[in-house]
């Protein structure tokens, strides 16, 4: 039923519509490879070097365990995590360190959106804005006793000096400016792409009209607890798009197509890349995590 809908909507568009279409799927691809980039200046720091296509492959490996995988990113920051330390004999507690602390950077130009949201709509609760900046302020302040938690979580065998080396990563400014351009851009190119989409069934919306819904479909997405969002997104962006006065019949083609490329070939691609490179025995890492 949902690979017919699918492949209603997308057998639906013009020539410009499939021209747009995949553009947001270039796109999408393009963030992903700006993802593996991130890490591995982050790993870097760290004193790690790992081959950037490998992290490619890493990265394209835990999208499809997110979304087979219940509440959001839950799988596919494990399978990270396991996936260096398998083929890379890096300890956990170092590789989660380096998740962390990309999704601490991330959070920052999030905040920004969030502030840009508070402003548009009157009612907006900007408290939960603001509690939130002070929580990533706190864990940013904080971030040697996180690296110190995450290596007594790992159960791994890490000296302190590696410890230290790990947490002084946050007194690196060129890095951290590098890291919050790149999370920008990544969000960008998100933005960008739910634009792409959004053109490609024939609605011309302005792009801070675009931010907002991409900001509240990034919020379904982290509320949601079923495999990759299955149902929770998808009624939510349709209810924001509803919400902005979209017409259901283009909101659920929005929807669809953003989902399309977010989860259908995301997940095949993923599948796919997980087998060819090693899937079995990442596997069996991933359980042991």
């Amino acid at each position: 039923m949902a690979g017919n809908s699918y492949l209603t909507v997308v057998s639906g568009l013009g020539y410009s519509g499939l021209f747009y279409f995949f553009l947001a799927l270039l796109l999408y691809y393009v963030s992903v490879l700006l993802y593996a980039f991130r890490w591995k200046i982050v790993l870097k720091a760290m004193g790690r070097d790992v081959s950037y296509f490998s992290l490619v492959k890493a990265f394209l490996s835990s999208i499809f365990i997110n979304n087979i995988t219940p509440l959001s990113r839950s799988g596919g920051e494990i399978l990270r995590i396991a996936w260096l330390n398998k083929l890379y004999k890096i300890p956990a507690a170092v590789s989660t360190a380096s998740v962390l602390y990309e999704r601490l950077i991330e959070a920052f130009p999030l905040l920004i959106l969030l502030f840009i949201a508070a402003f548009y709509f009157v009612s907006y609760p900007i408290y939960l804005t603001i509690g939130f900046g002070l929580l990533i302020l706190l864990l940013w302040v904080k971030w040697e006793k996180l690296v110190e938690i995450a290596a007594r979580l790992s159960k791994t065998s890490v000296t302190p000096g590696e410890i230290r080396s790990v947490a002084k990563i946050r007194r690196k400014l060129s890095l951290n400016l590098t890291v919050f351009t790149l999370s920008s851009i990544i969000w960008a190119l998100d933005v960008l792409r739910l634009k792409f989409i959004t053109l490609a069934v024939g609605l011309h919306l302005s792009l801070t009209l675009v931010a907002l819904i991409s900001i509240a479909n990034f919020a379904f997405g982290m509320i949601a607890f079923t495999p990759g969002g299955v149902g929770i997104v998808e009624g939510g962006l349709i209810g924001t798009l509803v919400f902005f006065g979209i017409p259901f019949a283009l909101a659920l083609s929005v929807t669809l197509l953003e989902r399309l490329i977010s989860y259908v070939i995301s997940s095949i691609t993923g599948f796919i890349t997980l087998v060819v490179g090693g899937g079995a025995d990442l596997w069996k890492a991933l359980r042991s995590h």
